[in-house]
C-alpha cells in the first residue's frame, strides 16, 4: 500500500491551499485527490475579482489565484489524481478511492485533510413544480453555463434566494446581457456582505422580499412565475424564461463513515482550534465546515490548516 505524508481530499481553494502551505513548511510527500476533471473547484467559476490577498499580498480572480496555487503546487514537487472520488476514510487513515485508471485502490497517510467541500442540494428540496418546464436551473449550474460554457441560461432571468452567489450570478448575467427581472427571497437567512449589497444598489437590482413561488407557467419553456407575498397572500406574475434556484448545500462527507469522526447534527464536522477532527491526524478545512457561507475565503483557512497538518506530522511522524 503506497504511503505518503499528507492526503488531502479535494483539489479546490481550500485543499490547493493547505497542500501548498504544507510544502512550504517541510512536507515532502503530499497527495490531492480530485473527483473533477481540473483542479482550482469553485475557483475556476469566480472569474470576479476579490481573492488571494491571503497569498498574494493582493486581490485577483478566482483562475488567477488558482492557476498560481496550481503552479505553485506542482513546482513544490506535489502530486495529485483527478477523476478520482474517495469512497472512503478509515480513522487509521486509510483511504480508498476510485477512478477510471486504477479502479478501487487503498492508500495510507500519515495526516489527512477534508477538503472536499459541499454539495449542491438536490431540485427537490424546493417544493415547486419543476420537472415540466426547461429553463430551470439550479445556482451551480447556471454559474457554470454562464462562466465555464459561454452560453446565457436565459434573457429574462428570475432567481429564487438571495446570497452571496447568486448576486454574483445576478451581476454576471446583466454583464452578459441578460435581464434579471428579478431575485425572490422568501427568508431572512440570506446572507450578504457588504460587496453583496454593493452589487444590489450598483447594478438597481430588483429584489422581493418574503414572498415565495407558488407555481410556475409556460409551455415547453418557462414563460412565467406566480408569487405569493408571506405576509398578505397577494399573487403576483412575474414574466421570465429562465428560473435559477438556491436549493442550499450539504458537506461532502460520506466518505468517513469507518473513520469514527464526530459530526454534530448528523451534518457538521466537530473540530477544535487547529482544525483537526476527532480522529487524530484528521484535518478539515473549506466549505466542508462552513457549507456556502464562507465559501469566498475557504483557501485562507485552507493555508492555515496546511500549516497545522506539518507540524502534526512533524510531531508525530517525522
Amino acid at each position: 500500500m503506497l504511503q505518503y505524508d499528507l492526503i488531502i481530499i479535494g483539489g479546490g481553494a481550500s485543499g490547493l491551499s493547505a497542500g501548498v502551505s504544507a510544502l512550504k513548511n517541510g512536507i515532502k510527500k503530499v497527495l490531492i485527490l480530485e473527483r473533477d476533471s481540473d483542479l482550482g473547484g469553485n475557483l475556476n467559476l469566480f472569474i470576479h475579482g476579490g481573492f488571494g490577498e491571503y497569498y498574494l499580498g493582493k486581490e485577483v480572480t478566482g483562475p488567477e489565484l488558482g492557476s498560481k496555487l496550481i503552479n505553485d503546487f506542482k513546482e513544490a514537487g506535489g502530486e495529485y489524481k483527478l477523476d478520482t472520488e474517495v469512497l472512503e476514510v478509515t480513522q487509521n487513515k486509510v483511504i480508498t478511492y476510485v477512478n477510471p485508471e486504477e479502479g478501487v485502490k487503498d492508500i495510507k497517510g500519515s495526516s489527512v485533510i477534508m477538503a472536499s467541500g459541499c454539495r449542491e442540494r438536490f431540485t427537490g428540496n424546493i417544493n415547486i413544480p419543476i420537472h415540466k418546464y426547461i429553463g430551470i436551473y439550479s445556482l451551480v449550474s447556471a454559474h457554470r453555463l454562464i462562466n465555464q460554457q459561454g452560453y446565457l441560461p436565459g434573457k429574462e432571468v428570475i432567481i429564487l434566494g438571495k446570497n452571496n452567489w447568486s448576486l454574483i450570478l445576478a451581476r454576471r448575467l446583466l454583464i452578459e446581457g441578460a435581464k434579471v427581472n428579478a431575485i425572490v427571497d422568501v427568508t431572512n437567512r440570506g446572507f450578504l456582505d457588504e460587496r453583496g449589497k454593493e452589487v444590489i444598489k450598483g447594478f438597481d437590482i430588483n429584489v422581493i422580499k418574503e414572498a415565495r413561488v407558488v407555481d410556475i407557467n409556460g409551455d415547453d419553456r418557462i414563460e412565467s412565475i406566480d408569487i405569493e407575498d408571506v405576509t398578505t397572500s397577494k399573487i403576483t406574475t412575474l414574466q421570465c424564461d429562465s428560473l435559477v434556484l438556491t436549493v442550499g448545500y450539504f458537506p461532502e462527507i460520506s466518505y468517513i463513515r469507518k473513520a469514527k469522526i464526530g459530526i454534530m447534527n448528523n451534518v457538521s464536522l466537530v473540530v477544535n482550534d487547529n482544525y483537526e477532527t476527532t480522529a487524530k491526524g484528521i484535518f478539515a478545512c473549506g466549505t466542508v465546515l462552513t457549507w456556502d457561507s464562507d465559501i469566498f475565503n475557504s483557501g485562507e483557512v485552507g493555508y492555515i490548516v496546511g500549516k497545522k497538518a506539518a507540524e502534526y506530522i512533524k510531531s508525530y511522524v517525522y
